[in-house]
């Protein structure tokens, strides 16, 4: 399912897929977002609900996300681009609300904001209350809800009108943790049979032509990842299981850094013949090759060290 997220933002940036009047780039960036968002909301609630140690919760998240960006933004703001201002302000992970400092080729960086953002929140939740630091999921997230009705967003990205998103996949999480209560058991028993609504609903959900469901596509998009992730045996879960998948899924992170770059400047000039026949496929072939590059002999022999420094540290101090 990460592997459709950046399948489908890929898509949303890089390819033709209607009359722009059809607004499917964007239904398709929606459609990406909405479920990554919502993975990465499952997942750290997760994390946290089995262990609440915040000095290894923000450990793991600064190696996973900081390096790749770090180096990221050395490349193209300073020395390509010489935006200082662009480097602070992906670093800092404010790019989201400073207009100022956004410019295409570090555009979608923008949704690190998001994430760090609810990093901290969760993190400092946690840190306070432990477990019942997660009652203060609903709540927030009613409360984006009410900014985004008075705002009539529907897919922005400042983070109080966004992280809904991935308060949708805590939701998710906890239900799942506590799929034994008898009323969640009995939704987790639906669920599965609402695979082929859910989609539906979650395509019309990610349209800017069907306002009504903009407002509820976070929880559309939870229970429909709940609904896959009950799916029984089949061709469904075969599929999502697939080597391919989890190849793609592996480097999406490393995809959606650099994928940006290439889709503008020289590979976008000329007539929509050179754009698409001959230099798309040769930006994909620059996105993938980086992509895998930075996966496999930066990020993670990064977030290793990273990790073994911060255990080192930690070691020392039981010691002392």
């Amino acid at each position: 399912m990460r592997a459709f997220s950046i399948l489908f933002v890929l898509a949303a940036h890089a390819l033709p897929l209607g009359p722009n009047s059809w607004a499917l780039n964007l239904t398709s960036g929606v459609m990406g977002m909405s479920l990554f968002f919502c993975l990465s909301g499952f997942l750290i609630t997760t994390f946290l609900w089995d262990s609440q140690d915040i000095g290894d919760f923000l450990v793991r998240r600064i190696a996973r996300i900081v390096p790749l960006v770090l180096l990221f933004t050395t490349i193209f703001c300073l020395i390509f681009l010489w935006r200082p201002d662009s480097f602070i302000a992906t670093n800092l992970y404010v790019l989201n609300y400073t207009d100022s400092a956004f410019n295409p080729t570090i555009g979608p960086l923008w949704s690190l904001g998001v994430e760090m953002h609810f990093y901290l929140g969760i993190a400092l939740a946690v840190a306070l209350f432990g477990r019942r630091g997660f009652w203060l999921v609903a709540p927030v997230a009613l409360a984006v809800l009410a900014f985004r009705i008075e705002a009539g967003a529907h897919a922005t990205i400042r983070t109080h009108l966004r992280v809904d998103e991935i308060l949708s996949g805590c939701m998710l999480a906890l239900a799942w943790l506590n799929r034994d209560h008898p009323r969640l058991a009995a939704i987790w028993r639906v669920l599965p049979r609402a695979l082929l609504p859910l989609t539906l609903l979650w395509l019309l959900a990610c349209a800017p032509q069907v306002p009504v469901l903009t407002y509820i596509r976070p929880y559309i998009a939870a229970a429909l990842v709940g609904a896959l992730m009950v799916q029984g045996e089949g061709r469904i879960t075969r599929f999502l299981s697939t080597r391919l998948l989890a190849y793609i899924a592996a480097i999406s992170f490393a995809l959606y850094v650099w994928h940006s770059p290439f889709l503008g400047y020289w590979f976008n000039s000329g007539t929509d013949v050179e754009r698409y026949l001959l230099k798309r496929p040769l930006s994909f072939l620059c996105i993938w090759a980086l992509a895998h590059a930075s996966t496999f002999y930066f990020e993670k022999p990064m977030n290793a060290l990273i990790r073994r420094l911060a255990n080192l540290r930690k070691s020392r101090a039981y010691e002392v």
